[in-house]
């Protein structure tokens, strides 16, 4: 709705005959802080949202049962950081609150700490996998959680163990 907004007045303004004196950057210095704020809001859910997936992820092979518990250890860490943050006494869309930028930015910190975590779980149980069928299950229960960076770009160096096997 926000970019809409500024599109519009974008298009009007071009459109125009008369020059507009209005310095843009001043115009939207709030509503753009606004939609920074929401992009933030989108990620924190997004965030929520994936790392709920590992509720549901069972691993099997040798290691499973040690996987497993380390997956419902970072679950339960993750809880704890969301409990925290949710905890706190303003109104995280109030622009003006410029606590959110620090809460947010030690929420992210905490999550990319749990990621790398995640991310070696993944890669032991993916060594741990002895078929490719194996391999791609693994793989597809982790799904949504596998677009996150450090993870990715942990699955990157077995890309090539993957297309090894197809030899």
């Amino acid at each position: 709705m926000c970019s809409r907004f500024k599109d519009a007045y974008f298009d009007y303004k071009a459109k125009s005959k008369n020059q507009w004196k209005i310095t843009t950057n001043a115009l939207f210095v709030r509503l753009d802080a606004f939609s920074e704020r929401c992009m933030d809001i989108m990620h924190l859910t997004g965030t929520i949202q994936q790392f709920k997936k590992l509720k549901k992820i069972e691993i099997g092979n040798t290691k499973g049962a040690a996987m497993s518990k380390s997956l419902t250890q970072i679950l339960d860490e993750f809880e704890i950081i969301v409990e925290d943050f949710m905890k706190v006494d303003y109104d995280i869309m109030n622009i003006e609150r410029r606590e959110f930028d620090d809460d947010f930015f030690n929420f992210r910190k905490s999550i990319k700490e749990l990621e790398r975590r995640l991310a070696s779980v993944l890669t032991q149980s993916f060594d741990d996998c002895d078929t490719i069928v194996g391999k791609f299950k693994l793989l597809d229960s982790f799904e949504g959680l596998l677009n996150r960076p450090i993870i990715q770009d942990e699955l990157e160096r077995k890309q090539v163990t993957l297309l090894e096997l197809f030899k």
